[in-house]
Order: structure tokens, then C-alpha cells, then sequence
């Protein structure tokens, strides 16, 4: 998929994976990896549990990002795509 609306986000369900993370945020299989281990994508704002061999991403969590953490699903326009993903990960907080 090379373009990311916020219903295909939240279609993802509950939880996803790092390749999946990487690929909305545009980045590598294996720069969302690393960005797991050394902890940037949590320094960013996303929830990542380790389970085993594997990184589990809590959707919300990047809904939240995104700026779209606490509106309900089928709301909004879903135009926004890789641009502003890949924006909202270099954002600063506060």
C-alpha cells in the first residue's frame, strides 16, 4: 500500500507489526527495527511491547502521532497519506 489514510490505519485493528509501522511512517524493514531497539519510535510517541522475537505496535498509538488519537473510526476525510506520516514522526513535543 503506498498511500496511508487514517481508515486503513485504524483497519489495522488493535495491533500491528514493525514492518507494517515502518511502511506507514516510510521507513525501512530494517530501519523500523532498529528505530525498536535503540527506542525512537517511542522517544516519538509509539507504543511498541515486546513479545518474544517479535515487536508488537499498538495502533492507537500511532493514530496518536498522527493527531487523530481521539476521533471516532469512519470520521474525518482519510486523505492523508505518507507525506504527513512521515511529518508526524519527525514532529517535537513539548
Amino acid at each position: 500500500m503506498s498511500t496511508w489514510t487514517l481508515e486503513a490505519i485504524r483497519a489495522l485493528g488493535v495491533r500491528t507489526d514493525l514492518p507494517t509501522l515502518g511502511k506507514i511512517f516510510g521507513v525501512s524493514r530494517t530501519r523500523a527495527y532498529q528505530m525498536a531497539h535503540t527506542g525512537e519510535w517511542e522517544q516519538a510517541g509509539i507504543r511498541i511491547v515486546p513479545l518474544g522475537s517479535k515487536y508488537i505496535v499498538a495502533v492507537q498509538s500511532i493514530l496518536n502521532v498522527l493527531g487523530h488519537g481521539d476521533s471516532e473510526p469512519g470520521t474525518g476525510n482519510g486523505t492523508h497519506g505518507n507525506s504527513q506520516a512521515r511529518s508526524a514522526g519527525t514532529r517535537q513535543t513539548t
